[in-house]
């Protein structure tokens, strides 16, 4: 007759993940001038505010109840370090080449607020420069790679364009809107245009205090102004944004980036009274709050590379426990990661073994001991979890 024992192996493992926006906005109430607001932001926080689409825009708004003012956030203007060229490939400036001006006296001067975008004019100083709004329409010269190391440029008269769309056809049809890396340069430049007010690709945007790149804008209904080189965002119009004088007093909007979740969070093994726990580090910045049953159990941030792991112990056999890991950064939390495990059963593992003998009654201890070696060396069991049921088949 045959007996047959038979494997069962009982364990595991779901996961679920959130996001959320990457900054925290914080309103502090205390005014000061918009420099030493940024100050302050950056001593207690990161830094002023950047606000890179709507859903930031209703989260600086929904800071404060209790106030209907304007606050400073991180958007300013420089006229002098925010001008680029068009072309952006640092092999054709190489040191220092993206430096060259050739200013009008008195320019640039961002009359009426929006003048972004540069012209090399014809009078009454040819191959000066000057700052323009960007809307107008003229005609342009494009930069179309170099001959015998030697820059080449086209004049495009025909058609006059605003600057984006003249750019636009520029890099269509060459390289890009002209750079002026030198006097020499300036001067081919001016010769080309021939008496012609032309575009050329020197423009500018509106900086923010982290240094980001964010293009998006919500001004109020005729802003920019040119009444300052700062931005503050107004509570009593659902927060779009004003100039205003540097120097003038309000309260701030400053952020903290919220740290990302940390990835692969997984359970990796469990026994009847522990489960452990392994994820993926941020950086060595970035520390670790786990959360269950209530409790929650700080971990410091890694030295090192490498997968970080974490025990639990003192738990129930055969229970399904929820854990949450939140990443911690200047006691800022993530959205946190959400997985549940469930322990090992007291029995996790029923082995069984195909054997034929006539009677049960025939086995001997040396055979059942004989059968228990057997076991061992094919599972790797260990033999204190091993218990032997014998079934006719």
């Amino acid at each position: 007759m045959d007996y047959r024992l038979i494997v069962f192996v009982l364990t595991e493992a779901l996961f679920n993940v959130a996001s959320a926006q990457t900054l925290q906005y914080n309103f502090v109430d205390t005014p000061l001038n918009w420099t030493d607001a940024q100050s302050f932001c950056r001593q207690f926080y990161t830094d002023l505010a950047t606000i890179k689409n709507e859903a930031d825009v209703s989260a600086v708004v929904s800071t404060t109840s209790n106030y209907t003012g304007q606050a400073w956030i991180g958007l300013y203007d420089d006229l002098v370090n925010s001008w680029m060229w068009s072309l952006n490939d640092s092999s054709f400036y190489g040191e220092g080449g993206t430096g060259f001006r050739n200013w009008v006296p008195g320019q640039p001067n961002n009359v009426g607020g929006q003048q972004y975008c540069v012209e090399l004019i014809d009078s009454p100083l040819p191959g000066a420069w000057a700052d323009v709004e960007c809307s107008l329409e003229l005609p342009f010269i494009c930069y179309n790679g170099t001959i015998s190391a030697i820059a080449s440029f086209v004049k495009v008269t025909n058609i006059s364009l605003n600057w984006t769309e003249a750019q636009r056809y520029c890099r269509e049809n060459y390289v890009d809107l002209a750079s002026i890396r030198n006097e020499t340069e300036n001067s081919i430049i001016t010769n080309l245009a021939d008496g012609v007010t032309v575009w050329i690709g020197l423009h500018r945007d509106l900086l923010w205090s982290d240094g980001s790149t964010s293009l998006f804008l919500y001004w109020a209904n005729g802003q920019p102004a040119s009444s300052g080189q700062c931005v503050t965002t107004s509570f009593n119009d659902s927060g779009r944004w004003f100039e205003d004088n540097c120097s003038l007093s309000f309260p701030l909007i400053c952020y903290t980036e919220i740290p990302p979740n940390a990835g692969s969070f997984l359970s990796v093994a469990q026994a009847e009274t522990s489960i452990s726990l392994q994820w993926n580090p941020v950086n060595n910045n970035v520390s670790f709050v786990l959360q269950f049953n209530g409790t929650e159990t700080n971990i410091s941030a890694p030295d090192g590379g490498g997968p970080v792991t974490q025990t639990v112990s003192s738990l129930t056999a055969g229970t399904e426990y929820t854990f949450t890991l939140f990443s911690v950064l200047k006691n800022v939390r993530s959205s946190g990661v959400t997985i549940t495990a469930v322990t090992a059963h007291p029995l996790r593992y029923i082995v069984g073994l195909n054997i034929r003998i006539k009677s049960a009654s025939e086995l001997t201890p040396s055979d059942i001991d004989n059968i228990k070696t057997q076991l061992i060396r094919m599972s790797g069991l260990s033999p204190q979890l091993l218990s032997l049921n014998f079934q006719a088949v």
